[in-house]
């Protein structure tokens, strides 16, 4: 047990150095077209601005540490499929907080972690578990694109963007059924205390638009990084074994 830990540890450390360095790295390599969408043509406005390599590096190195060593402790199995799918989360929440627009690329990088998610059998332990991943996805991609419909029928603008609804659909796919359950009420949930937060404070107004894909990449992290407590909760309180 003390050796499987050291070797984690270690492993860990050096998955947090790379996965931090290296996503600061692809960051600010990625090409304007990510950055556009399908009908726009990239020009300066579109270039990146960079993030500095210090503190962001170091930070998300610290932090990639600590998710990759709690992964590896549930196994090292389930520990290869969640550290790439953490990291394409990582890169998702980056662009969508910075520019407004989340990639399709890191979105397809997600979805193939997915592989890794079906082949543990990440779905649950009920009957129908084999169709969870397809259910999640059905149901997390299903419904925020009616609230994007919706909302652009009632408000008679877009209030939610097409990628918001793919991440979600992809995040269905990886944490299945229950998973995108507890995704999605943590979304609405830590999106709407961070704007309230904001609202109290003044410094943005009820009219603004925030983006949503950093608050759906962090609920799913900390729902890849749990899945054990989720678990557990919904067995001790609504008698549900995922």
């Amino acid at each position: 047990m003390l050796f499987s830990r050291a070797a984690a540890m270690a492993v860990s450390i050096a998955a947090g150095i790379f996965a931090g360095y290296g996503a600061v790295f692809v960051f600010n390599k990625m090409p304007a077209k990510w950055l556009c969408d399908y009908d726009e043509v990239p020009d300066d406005r579109h270039l990146p601005p960079r993030i500095g390599k210090y503190p962001w590096a170091l930070l998300f190195s610290l932090v990639f540490a600590t998710s990759a060593f709690k992964a590896l402790l549930l196994s090292w199995a389930y520990g290869a499929a969640a550290l790439p799918a953490l990291w394409a989360l990582l890169l998702v929440g980056l662009s969508d907080g910075k520019y407004r627009i989340i990639p399709d690329q890191f979105v397809i990088l997600l979805a193939v972690t997915g592989i890794g998610f079906a082949a543990l059998g990440f779905g649950g332990s009920w009957k129908y578990a084999f169709l969870s991943p397809l259910f999640g996805m059905l149901l997390g991609g299903g419904l925020f694109f009616l609230i994007a419909f919706l909302g652009s029928l009632i408000m008679k603008r877009e209030i939610m963007g097409f990628g918001d609804v793919k991440l979600t659909a992809v995040c269905g796919l990886i944490t299945g059924l229950w998973g995108i359950i507890a995704v999605m009420l943590m979304t609405a949930v830590s999106s709407a205390v961070f704007l309230s937060l904001r609202l109290a404070r003044g410094s943005v107004k009820a009219s603004d638009e925030a983006p949503l894909g950093p608050f759906i990449a962090g609920a799913a992290a900390v729902y890849l990084l749990f899945p054990e407590e989720f678990a557990y909760v919904l067995r001790l309180y609504f008698g549900i074994a995922p």
